[in-house]
């Protein structure tokens, strides 16, 4: 598992795995998992509380108002936080069409074009992200009072872990492409 490129190869062929490497998939992987567990955990809350908002309406007719917006916020950060969560895997949507025809030196290339545009996009996601969340932090949320900086850190927070858990397969020398076989045979080859 550690340092393998079957799977999330860039088609330069399989790379003995350095202690550098291994030492970055083993972070990348433990990172995964903590990224994996806290959305969980969201998405539980949010199902808890969009099945109370319904029971409140319909059952009890008197929906708390706190559910709709809490729910809603949640989704902004599972899908942020997700996204760096995702990464090292191959499971974000990519069109392979051109990567699939080119030869592995060429292949190669093209990934690291990717990379660096994808590390470009990210890093001004961070930056924009920081500046939108300081200057909406003054207003707060209508039911839940918090401050709606908050809610857009997730912008920030999110670009940064996807760029970190980019650099990080690079690093390890997996620069998560899914395989022909789909995301579900490259998790379950783990």
């Amino acid at each position: 598992m550690i340092g393998r490129t079957d799977t999330l190869s860039d088609g330069c062929g399989a790379r003995a795995p350095s202690p550098r490497r291994a030492r970055a998939d083993r972070f990348a992987i433990g990172l995964e998992r903590v990224l994996d567990a806290l959305v969980g955990a969201m998405i539980l809350v949010m199902a808890v509380t969009v099945c109370w908002q319904v029971v409140g309406r319909y059952v009890f007719d008197s929906a708390p108002g706190w559910s709709e917006e809490l729910s809603r916020y949640l989704m902004i950060w599972v899908t942020m936080i997700g996204c760096a969560g995702v990464l090292r895997r191959g499971g974000h949507m990519s069109v392979t069409a051109l990567l699939d025809r080119l030869p592995p030196a060429a292949a190669s290339v093209l990934l690291w074009v990717r990379d660096i545009c994808l590390v470009a996009t990210l890093a001004l996601l961070t930056w924009y992200g920081a500046q939108l969340s300081t200057m909406m932090g003054a207003q707060q949320t209508a039911t839940l009072g918090i401050s709606k900086g908050w809610i857009y850190a997730a912008i920030p927070v999110g670009a940064t872990l996807t760029a970190f858990m980019l650099v990080l397969a690079r690093i390890a020398g997996a620069p998560f492409r899914a395989t022909e076989e789909g995301t579900e045979d490259v998790l379950h080859k783990e």
